[in-house]
């Protein structure tokens, strides 16, 4: 033991003395001359911070950001259709994990072209005016494979993220200068398109290493000072001059920056601190795939779990901002930050759910929910991971993850815009368009509100704006409203307390209607620029813009978008005149004038009474939408840096442009002034909310809902009949086998790993041979087998069996996390004997055993896994005779000759062109026969959207398979993933990826398909059909069909509801302009 301490102690400390990385007072101008800190004296005017927020330009900024993996979406040309949509959702930026290993196949190999062009990336996010979070690594997470290392870093056996074994750390300087090498080659990328590059830069900041902990449990220093000193001396030298911060794993205090002064000497005091301390933030984790070391007593059938309790986000979200500012130093004088802010959950291997399963456990209001309960701690910056999750394509993913990544996220894998998005976009919406107020703010010790109504959970907290001493305006009140009531109840009385024109103080009851599980923020103590001061809201208020003033208007007019509700209400300061078409009605609650409405779409005008000519002073209208507008509500920002950088007028910096409700998706493209709409079937119009009349063919005339002078509207029509959008036929079917004797085959002794070998991305082929000799001692010939995860093993071209080695607990064989450190356990016994060539015969036995590996381990928190062994660890072949040995060798793809190297199924002939031959009805007249080995299959279809309507009209198709057997789908050439039908992989419907298909030329997909059991023809289903979605609670879940009637090609033999449910999702696009 005394060895082993001295050996880890030094390992400890640092190499060189210890220097943070910035220094802060309360003063934003600071600058400071310490070494790798951000450089406030040269850069502090593009980009600076307080303890509230960022400055961007001057300007302070709310950062409402998303996850987006580019290396999760195959086909580059849809990043910018999914990158529009994280704008039209309301965010304004995105964080962006760089991958190591998508672009590194081989020492000192790198790839930056087509779908790894991160350059072009970063111009696109300049472009559609979105600021970037880049986050480089080296480990990423992410459940990728190795955390984001390349292959080839691991199989060198450093000690990988400086990992001596799981739990301990020694530092690594080889490890360390593989770091530098791909710091060298993405950095420089990076630094080009720094805000502090350019006047139209998008990248705000760089994330240094991610996840790692300082100290674990407030003493255990467990992260290496030095590696994050190293990882930040290179991002500095490689011309990185934003602002350096990492993510703590959750709140630990880990890399906060302290000043020279206040840096403790000794073992458990080294530290090293990063400009901006940021931290993780996950709350409720789905009960069968929680993060636990053990899993045995989860329940797996979803329709059994139990709803997820409010005292778990009470738990991890309602202390953080005392808690992290308690860390003292610069965490208590930077934003409260979180880079990743949990917005679903991900899904793993040999589980019974779905992503339709985890969303419905969270509901559509879950990452509303949290976010706003976030930004009741004082969250300025805080990024949704995921976003969009995509596609693990190929093998990218790990052994937490199998082909879909769609996390369930606001942004379904097909592309869909989900009612979680549409819900959180409200959130956006109205912390954008009041940021003048709303961006730095203080909680409330005492709040002036309270419930009046019995055993209500209703109010979280409250926060007021800091009204800088130079500025004038009152202290506007945020009260965020939370039902976390037990009894489930949504209807509440709201008691405030104010100091009236008298300056007395006075209390008045307001209605408040809140479903359980649903927030919103109040707005309170705010007046409007038409001079009204409204006392408190318990109506929802999701967007404010200005109507500007004119010769006749001398202030302006204010509207507010609220929801159709009857039951709560405005609370206005003196007395106030009401009019408009939604009924509303005017009670007086001492000298409060309380305003509430009858529940219908329409308007309401008010005005202060004393404002005796309504045509020349400003009015307030409050505009109600029905839950099909609000779901559809659209608001286009213009953040000052990109007005400024692109030179656009700017007056309101946080009013909208413009706003729309009626479409689901509408996305402004500034530079030529045109707005581009995405529409459904049932959506037939849009509406538009501007001070200026749209440019193109929109009208005017009178409006029995909002008959108001701002308002326009669009009429719309599909421009393609969605009868002929079903799905197409399935046609051209051939097959073929793999000939194991046609394989470049490599002898080997078995002491090798897959990875050692590179065949490392899905399967690794064996082949043992041995003599037709056997002992006579014996009546029985074995095979006994340990491997990870998967194999399926042959004698002489018979099946033999199969199994899979894969365990959701810790220190298990095959164990999805932490080491896996009892290689001897896991093994099985396969019997040979009745497909063992007879004694004597002349040609040796030939034993092939295919193992598929689902992915290397991802170097998570303290485990050492990366580097757990794959493929075959041990094989036995018993009841031979004496002298009569096995000679092994192995075949696969070396993953460092590919461009990508998680784009091969392992088989050295996938991309065969010869001995295929046809066979009429594929698979589906077939079946799968175990004994077949490999065998291929391929089938052409047309896309049902000719090339001609492709711009105007979109309906995404999926790849349907079912049945007990194991297919590996390539879709013209790429690898897109796999399946597993008896029970090893959940999932049965394959995204197939818009831009990777043809409108123009058939499509084919190739499946190479084994089994481990004998599968008729009537047990197989393979089709390609549209997303069949529920497009009516918004959720984006596939509608099944009983009686697999779900499959089939002939839609004359169903019923008219069936013909309803069985319905693709389809959008039609349109263009016009907006402006001349």
């Amino acid at each position: 033991m005394a060895t082993l301490l001295k050996k880890w102690l030094p390992s400890r400390k640092g190499s060189s003395e210890i220097k943070t990385t910035t220094t802060l007072t309360s003063n934003i101008n600071t600058t400071n001359n310490n070494e790798y800190a951000y450089d406030r004296s040269r850069f502090g005017h593009i980009l600076n911070w307080d303890k509230f927020c960022l400055y961007i330009d001057g300007h302070p900024t709310l950062i409402i950001s998303g996850e987006f993996h580019y290396w999760r979406i195959p086909d580059r040309a849809r990043w910018s259709k999914i990158l529009r949509k994280y704008r039209a959702a309301g965010l304004n930026c995105v964080r962006i994990y760089f991958h190591w290993g998508f672009h590194s196949s081989d020492d000192g190999v790198y790839n930056f072209e087509e779908n790894k062009d991160v350059e072009y990336l970063l111009t696109l996010c300049e472009q559609l005016n979105l600021f970037v979070l880049a986050a480089p690594g080296p480990y990423i997470c992410a459940e990728t494979q190795a955390g984001g290392f390349p292959f080839w870093l691991v199989a060198k056996g450093t000690r990988v993220r400086n990992m001596w074994f799981t739990g301990f750390k020694k530092y690594d300087a080889d490890f360390c200068e593989y770091e530098r090498q791909w710091f060298q080659n993405i950095l420089p990328i990076i630094a080009r398109h720094q805000i502090t590059s350019k006047s139209n830069g998008c990248v705000i900041g760089v994330q240094i290493e991610n996840e790692l902990f300082e100290k674990i449990k407030g003493f255990y220093s467990f992260g290496l000072p030095d590696e994050m000193r190293f990882l930040c001396k290179v991002a500095r030298e490689e011309g990185i001059t934003v602002p350096l911060f990492t993510n703590d794993p959750y709140e630990t205090g880990s890399w906060i920056a302290r000043t020279e002064s206040n840096l403790k000497k000794g073992f458990f005091n080294n530290s090293f601190g990063l400009d901006l301390y940021g931290f993780d933030k996950y709350v409720v984790f789905v009960p069968a795939s929680a993060p636990t070391a053990w899993n045995y007593n989860a329940e797996q059938d979803p329709k059994k779990w139990a709803p997820w309790k409010p005292e778990e986000l009470i738990k991890g979200v309602d202390k953080l901002e005392k808690t992290v500012r308690g860390f003292g130093y610069d965490a208590a004088k930077s934003p409260l930050f979180i880079p990743e802010l949990q917005g679903g959950w991900f899904n793993f291997y040999q589980l019974d759910h779905t992503f339709d399963d985890i969303y419905n456990y969270y509901g559509d209001h879950y990452t509303k929910l949290l976010y706003e309960s976030a930004l009741a701690q004082g969250v300025t910056i805080s990024s949704i991971y995921m976003f969009y999750g995509g596609t693990n394509w190929g093998t990218i993913g790990d052994t937490d993850a199998y082909t879909s990544y769609d996390y369930s996220a606001c942004i379904r894998e097909y592309g869909y815009m989900s009612g979680r998005l549409r819900h959180l976009r409200l959130s956006n919406f109205f912390v954008r368009s009041f940021s003048d107020v709303f961006t730095k703010t203080e909680r409330i010790s005492k709040p002036t509100v309270s419930s009046l109504t019995d055993n209500a959970n209703v109010i979280n907290l409250q926060r007021k704006t800091i009204v800088d001493e130079e500025a004038s305006g009152n202290q506007v009140l945020f009260t965020f409203l939370r039902n976390f009531s037990k009894d489930k109840r949504a209807q509440f009385q709201i008691g405030i307390e104010y100091i009236d024109l008298s300056r007395e103080k006075i209390q008045i009851r307001l209605q408040c209607f809140l479903p359980y599980k649903d927030s919103f923020i109040a707005l309170g103590n705010y007046t409007t620029i038409t001079g009204l001061r409204l006392i408190m809201s318990t109506l929802p208020i999701y967007l404010r813009t200005f109507i500007p003033s004119n010769e006749r208007k001398s202030g302006g007019d204010e509207i507010w978008i609220i929801p159709v509700n009857n039951l709560g209400e405005l609370a206005f300061e003196g007395s106030i005149i009401v009019d408009g078409n939604i009924g509303p009605s005017v009670r007086n609650d001492k000298s409060a004038c309380i305003v509430s409405f009858n529940g219908r779409p329409g308007y309401a005008r008010i005005q202060k009474a004393s404002n005796s000519n309504i045509e020349e002073n400003g009015i307030l209208y409050v505009l109600a939408l029905d839950n099909d507008s609000i779901g559809t509500l659209h608001a286009t920002f213009d953040e000052p840096h990109w007005a400024q950088s692109f030179e656009r007028p700017h007056s309101h910096v946080h009013a909208p442009l413009f706003i729309t409700w009626g479409t689901q998706y509408v996305f402004y493209d500034y530079p030529i002034r045109n707005i581009e709409i995405e529409f459904g079937e049932d959506e037939d119009a849009i509406t538009i909310l501007s001070p200026t009349k749209p440019y193109y063919n929109f009208q005017s005339e009178e409006n029995s809902i909002y008959p108001l002078p701002f308002i326009y509207t669009k009429k719309l029509k599909p421009s393609h009949d969605q009868d002929t959008l079903i799905h197409p036929l399935l046609e051209g079917w051939r097959t073929r086998l793999t000939d194991f004797s046609d394989l470049e085959w490599q002898a080997t002794d078995l002491s090798k790993s897959a990875l050692e070998h590179f065949y490392i991305s899905g399967h690794i082929i064996y082949r043992g041979q041995f003599a037709a000799k056997y002992s006579t001692n014996s009546g029985a010939m074995h095979v006994i087998i340990n491997m990870r995860h998967r194999c399926s093993v042959f004698l002489n071209g018979h099946f033999a069996g199969g199994h899979t080695t894969y365990s959701k607990n810790l220190f298990f064989p095959g164990a999805k996390m932490g080491p896996d450190p009892f290689g001897s356990l896991g093994s099985k016994k396969y019997q040979l004997t009745e497909f063992a060539h007879p004694v004597g015969h002349t040609e040796p036995n030939e034993l092939i055993i295919i193992v598929e590996n689902w992915g290397l381990c991802r170097q998570a928190v303290v485990f050492n896994d990366a580097p757990n062994p794959r493929g075959i660890l041990s094989a036995r072949v018993t009841g031979l005779g004496r002298g009569n040995k096995v000679n092994w060798a192995v075949a696969g793809v070396d993953v460092r000759q590919l461009d990508t190297p998680f784009i091969t199924t392992g088989f050295p002939d996938e991309h065969k062109r010869t001995g295929w031959t046809d066979y009429d009805g594929g698979i589906l007249n077939y079946g799968v026969n175990p004994s077949d080995g490999i065998r291929w299959w391929s089938f052409r279809f047309r896309h049902p959207i000719e090339e001609t309507h492709k711009s105007i009209v979109s309906a995404p198709l999926r790849l349907v398979l079912d049945g007990s057997f194991s297919a590996y789908i390539l879709l013209n050439g790429t690898l897109i993933g796999y399946y597993h039908g008896n029970g090893d992989t959940p999932q049965h419907d394959f995204y197939l990826m818009d831009d990777l298909l043809s409108h123009s030329e058939d499509n084919k997909i190739v499946l190479m398909v084994y089994s481990w059991e004998d599968i008729t023809k009537d047990q197989v289903k393979v089709d390609v059909r549209g997303w069949e979605i529920d497009d009516v609670h918004k959720t984006g879940n596939l509608v099944r069909i009983q009686n697999n009637r779900y499959f089939g090609n002939d839609k004359d033999d169903l019923t008219e509801a069936e013909k309803f449910e069985l319905k693709s999702w389809t959008v039609w696009r349109e263009k016009f302009s907006f402006s001349q």
